[in-house]
């Protein structure tokens, strides 16, 4: 693993465990085991090391999203594909799910880091875009959308994970029926 890496795994791990704001430099300074010289060579500074966390973040859901999606398959079949996708990486990723979670609700992002970041999903905002040119999606807000859409994806997982709710097969389809039901126009 690179330094840089090591740099941003010791941050994921601090920022999960502590939260953003006991996380500081000198802390990941010392867990991940660089020099100071190292973290300043790759960030400018916590705020430079976070965005680019959330970045790298991103740029991994937004893969998972689209994997697997065949040509082959109507409309809905996708919808579903890239809902359980998005389902599955943030089950297997519980500390990227919090920490993306956590992040792009907090007040430390900035609008424009949300903005550059959206380059990463989006493949699955151009999916959503040819739903609704096609009619086959409600024609809300696309901000809105994404949140009836991804938002049950969210809720899902913190329930999941905070063992509120035991999966089953049947949950996860029904939910994702939900969410296709809540969007679809007919």
């Amino acid at each position: 693993m690179s330094k840089r890496d090591q740099i941003l795994a010791t941050t994921l791990e601090l920022v999960s465990e502590l939260g953003f704001h006991a996380t500081s430099v000198s802390l990941i300074i010392k867990k991940s085991g660089v020099a100071a010289g190292t973290i300043y060579h790759h960030f400018k500074n916590k705020e430079d090391l976070i965005d680019t966390l959330y970045s790298e973040l991103k740029k991994e859901m937004g893969n998972a999203i689209v994997k697997n999606i065949d040509t082959q398959l109507n409309y809905k079949e996708k919808f579903f594909l890239i809902w359980e996708n998005l389902f599955t990486f943030y089950l297997d990723n519980p500390k990227k799910f919090d920490f993306l979670e956590d992040y792009a609700n907090s007040p430390f992002v900035r609008k424009e880091i949300k903005e550059i970041n959206q380059r990463h999903y989006q493949a699955a905002i151009d999916f959503i875009i040819s739903g609704i040119e096609m009619g086959i999606l409600r024609n809300f807000p696309m901000d809105f959308l994404i949140n009836l859409i991804f938002g049950n994806v969210s809720t899902l997982v913190r329930m999941i994970l905070m063992e509120e709710i035991q999966l089953s097969d049947e949950l996860l389809e029904n939910a994702i029926q939900s969410s296709w039901d809540s969007v679809k126009i007919n």
